[in-house]
C-alpha cells in the first residue's frame, strides 16, 4: 500500500480510499444528479464511499455551470457593473435579502437557473431594468393597462422581424384573409 491507499474510509473506517479517474455523480441544486466524465476522485474500495480533491471539485463546478447555463462570478460582476450598482444595492433592486449579490459574485452561494435567465434579459434590456429599480409597477393606480406601453404581443400569432430586429404581430388585413371570411365594406371602415 501507498500513502494514499493508506487512508481510512471516513465512511467505514474499514476500507481504504483508492485514486481513481471516471465519471463522478454529484446533485445539483434542484435536487436532480448530474454524471460529470473524467474526474480525479479517491473511492472507497469497501464500500464505494467517493471523496474529491479541491481541483476535481472546481472542475465539476465549472461543468455543471456550463451544463445548466449558471452565471459565473465574472459576468454577475460585469453585469452589476454595466448598471453602476453595489452589491448591497443589486441585491436590493432583485428583491434579495442584502447580501445575496455578493455571495453570489464570492461562488458562496449560486443564482438559481431562472434566476440566471432574468439577469441576462436585464443585462440585454437595461430598459427592463431602469423599469425594476424604479419600481414602476408601484405608480399604476388601477389594473387599467398602461397606455404609455407598447402593446403586448399575443403568444399564439407568429412574430415578424423588422428591419431595426424589432419583432412585432404581423397586422392582418383583407388580403390576409380567404375570400370568404372577409369583412363586409362598412366594417371595413369602422375599424
Amino acid at each position: 500500500m501507498n500513502a494514499l491507499t493508506d487512508l481510512l474510509c471516513p465512511a467505514c473506517n474499514q476500507g481504504h480510499l483508492v485514486p481513481q479517474v471516471g465519471e463522478y455523480s454529484t446533485v445539483l441544486p434542484d435536487g436532480e444528479r448530474m454524471t460529470v466524465p473524467k474526474v480525479e476522485f479517491d473511492a472507497c474500495d469497501r464500500c464505494g464511499e467517493t471523496a474529491i480533491s479541491l481541483a476535481s471539485s472546481l472542475k465539476v463546478e465549472a461543468y455543471v455551470a456550463e451544463q445548466i447555463e449558471l452565471l459565473s462570478s465574472a459576468e454577475l460582476i460585469r453585469i452589476r457593473e454595466a448598471f453602476k450598482v453595489d452589491q448591497a444595492e443589486m441585491s436590493e433592486i432583485l428583491g434579495l435579502d442584502g447580501k445575496t449579490y455578493l455571495r453570489w459574485e464570492k461562488g458562496h452561494q449560486i443564482p438559481s437557473r431562472s434566476m440566471g435567465y432574468n439577469l441576462r434579459m436585464l443585462a440585454e434590456f437595461p430598459t427592463a431594468f431602469a423599469w425594476l429599480r424604479a419600481r414602476s409597477w408601484r405608480s399604476r393606480r388601477s389594473c387599467a393597462p398602461n397606455r404609455s406601453a407598447p402593446a403586448p404581443i399575443e403568444v399564439a400569432s407568429p412574430l415578424i422581424p423588422e428591419g431595426d430586429g424589432a419583432i412585432t404581430p404581423p397586422v392582418e388585413t383583407d388580403k390576409d384573409l380567404p375570400q370568404a371570411e372577409q369583412r363586409p365594406e362598412e366594417t371595413k371602415h369602422a375599424l
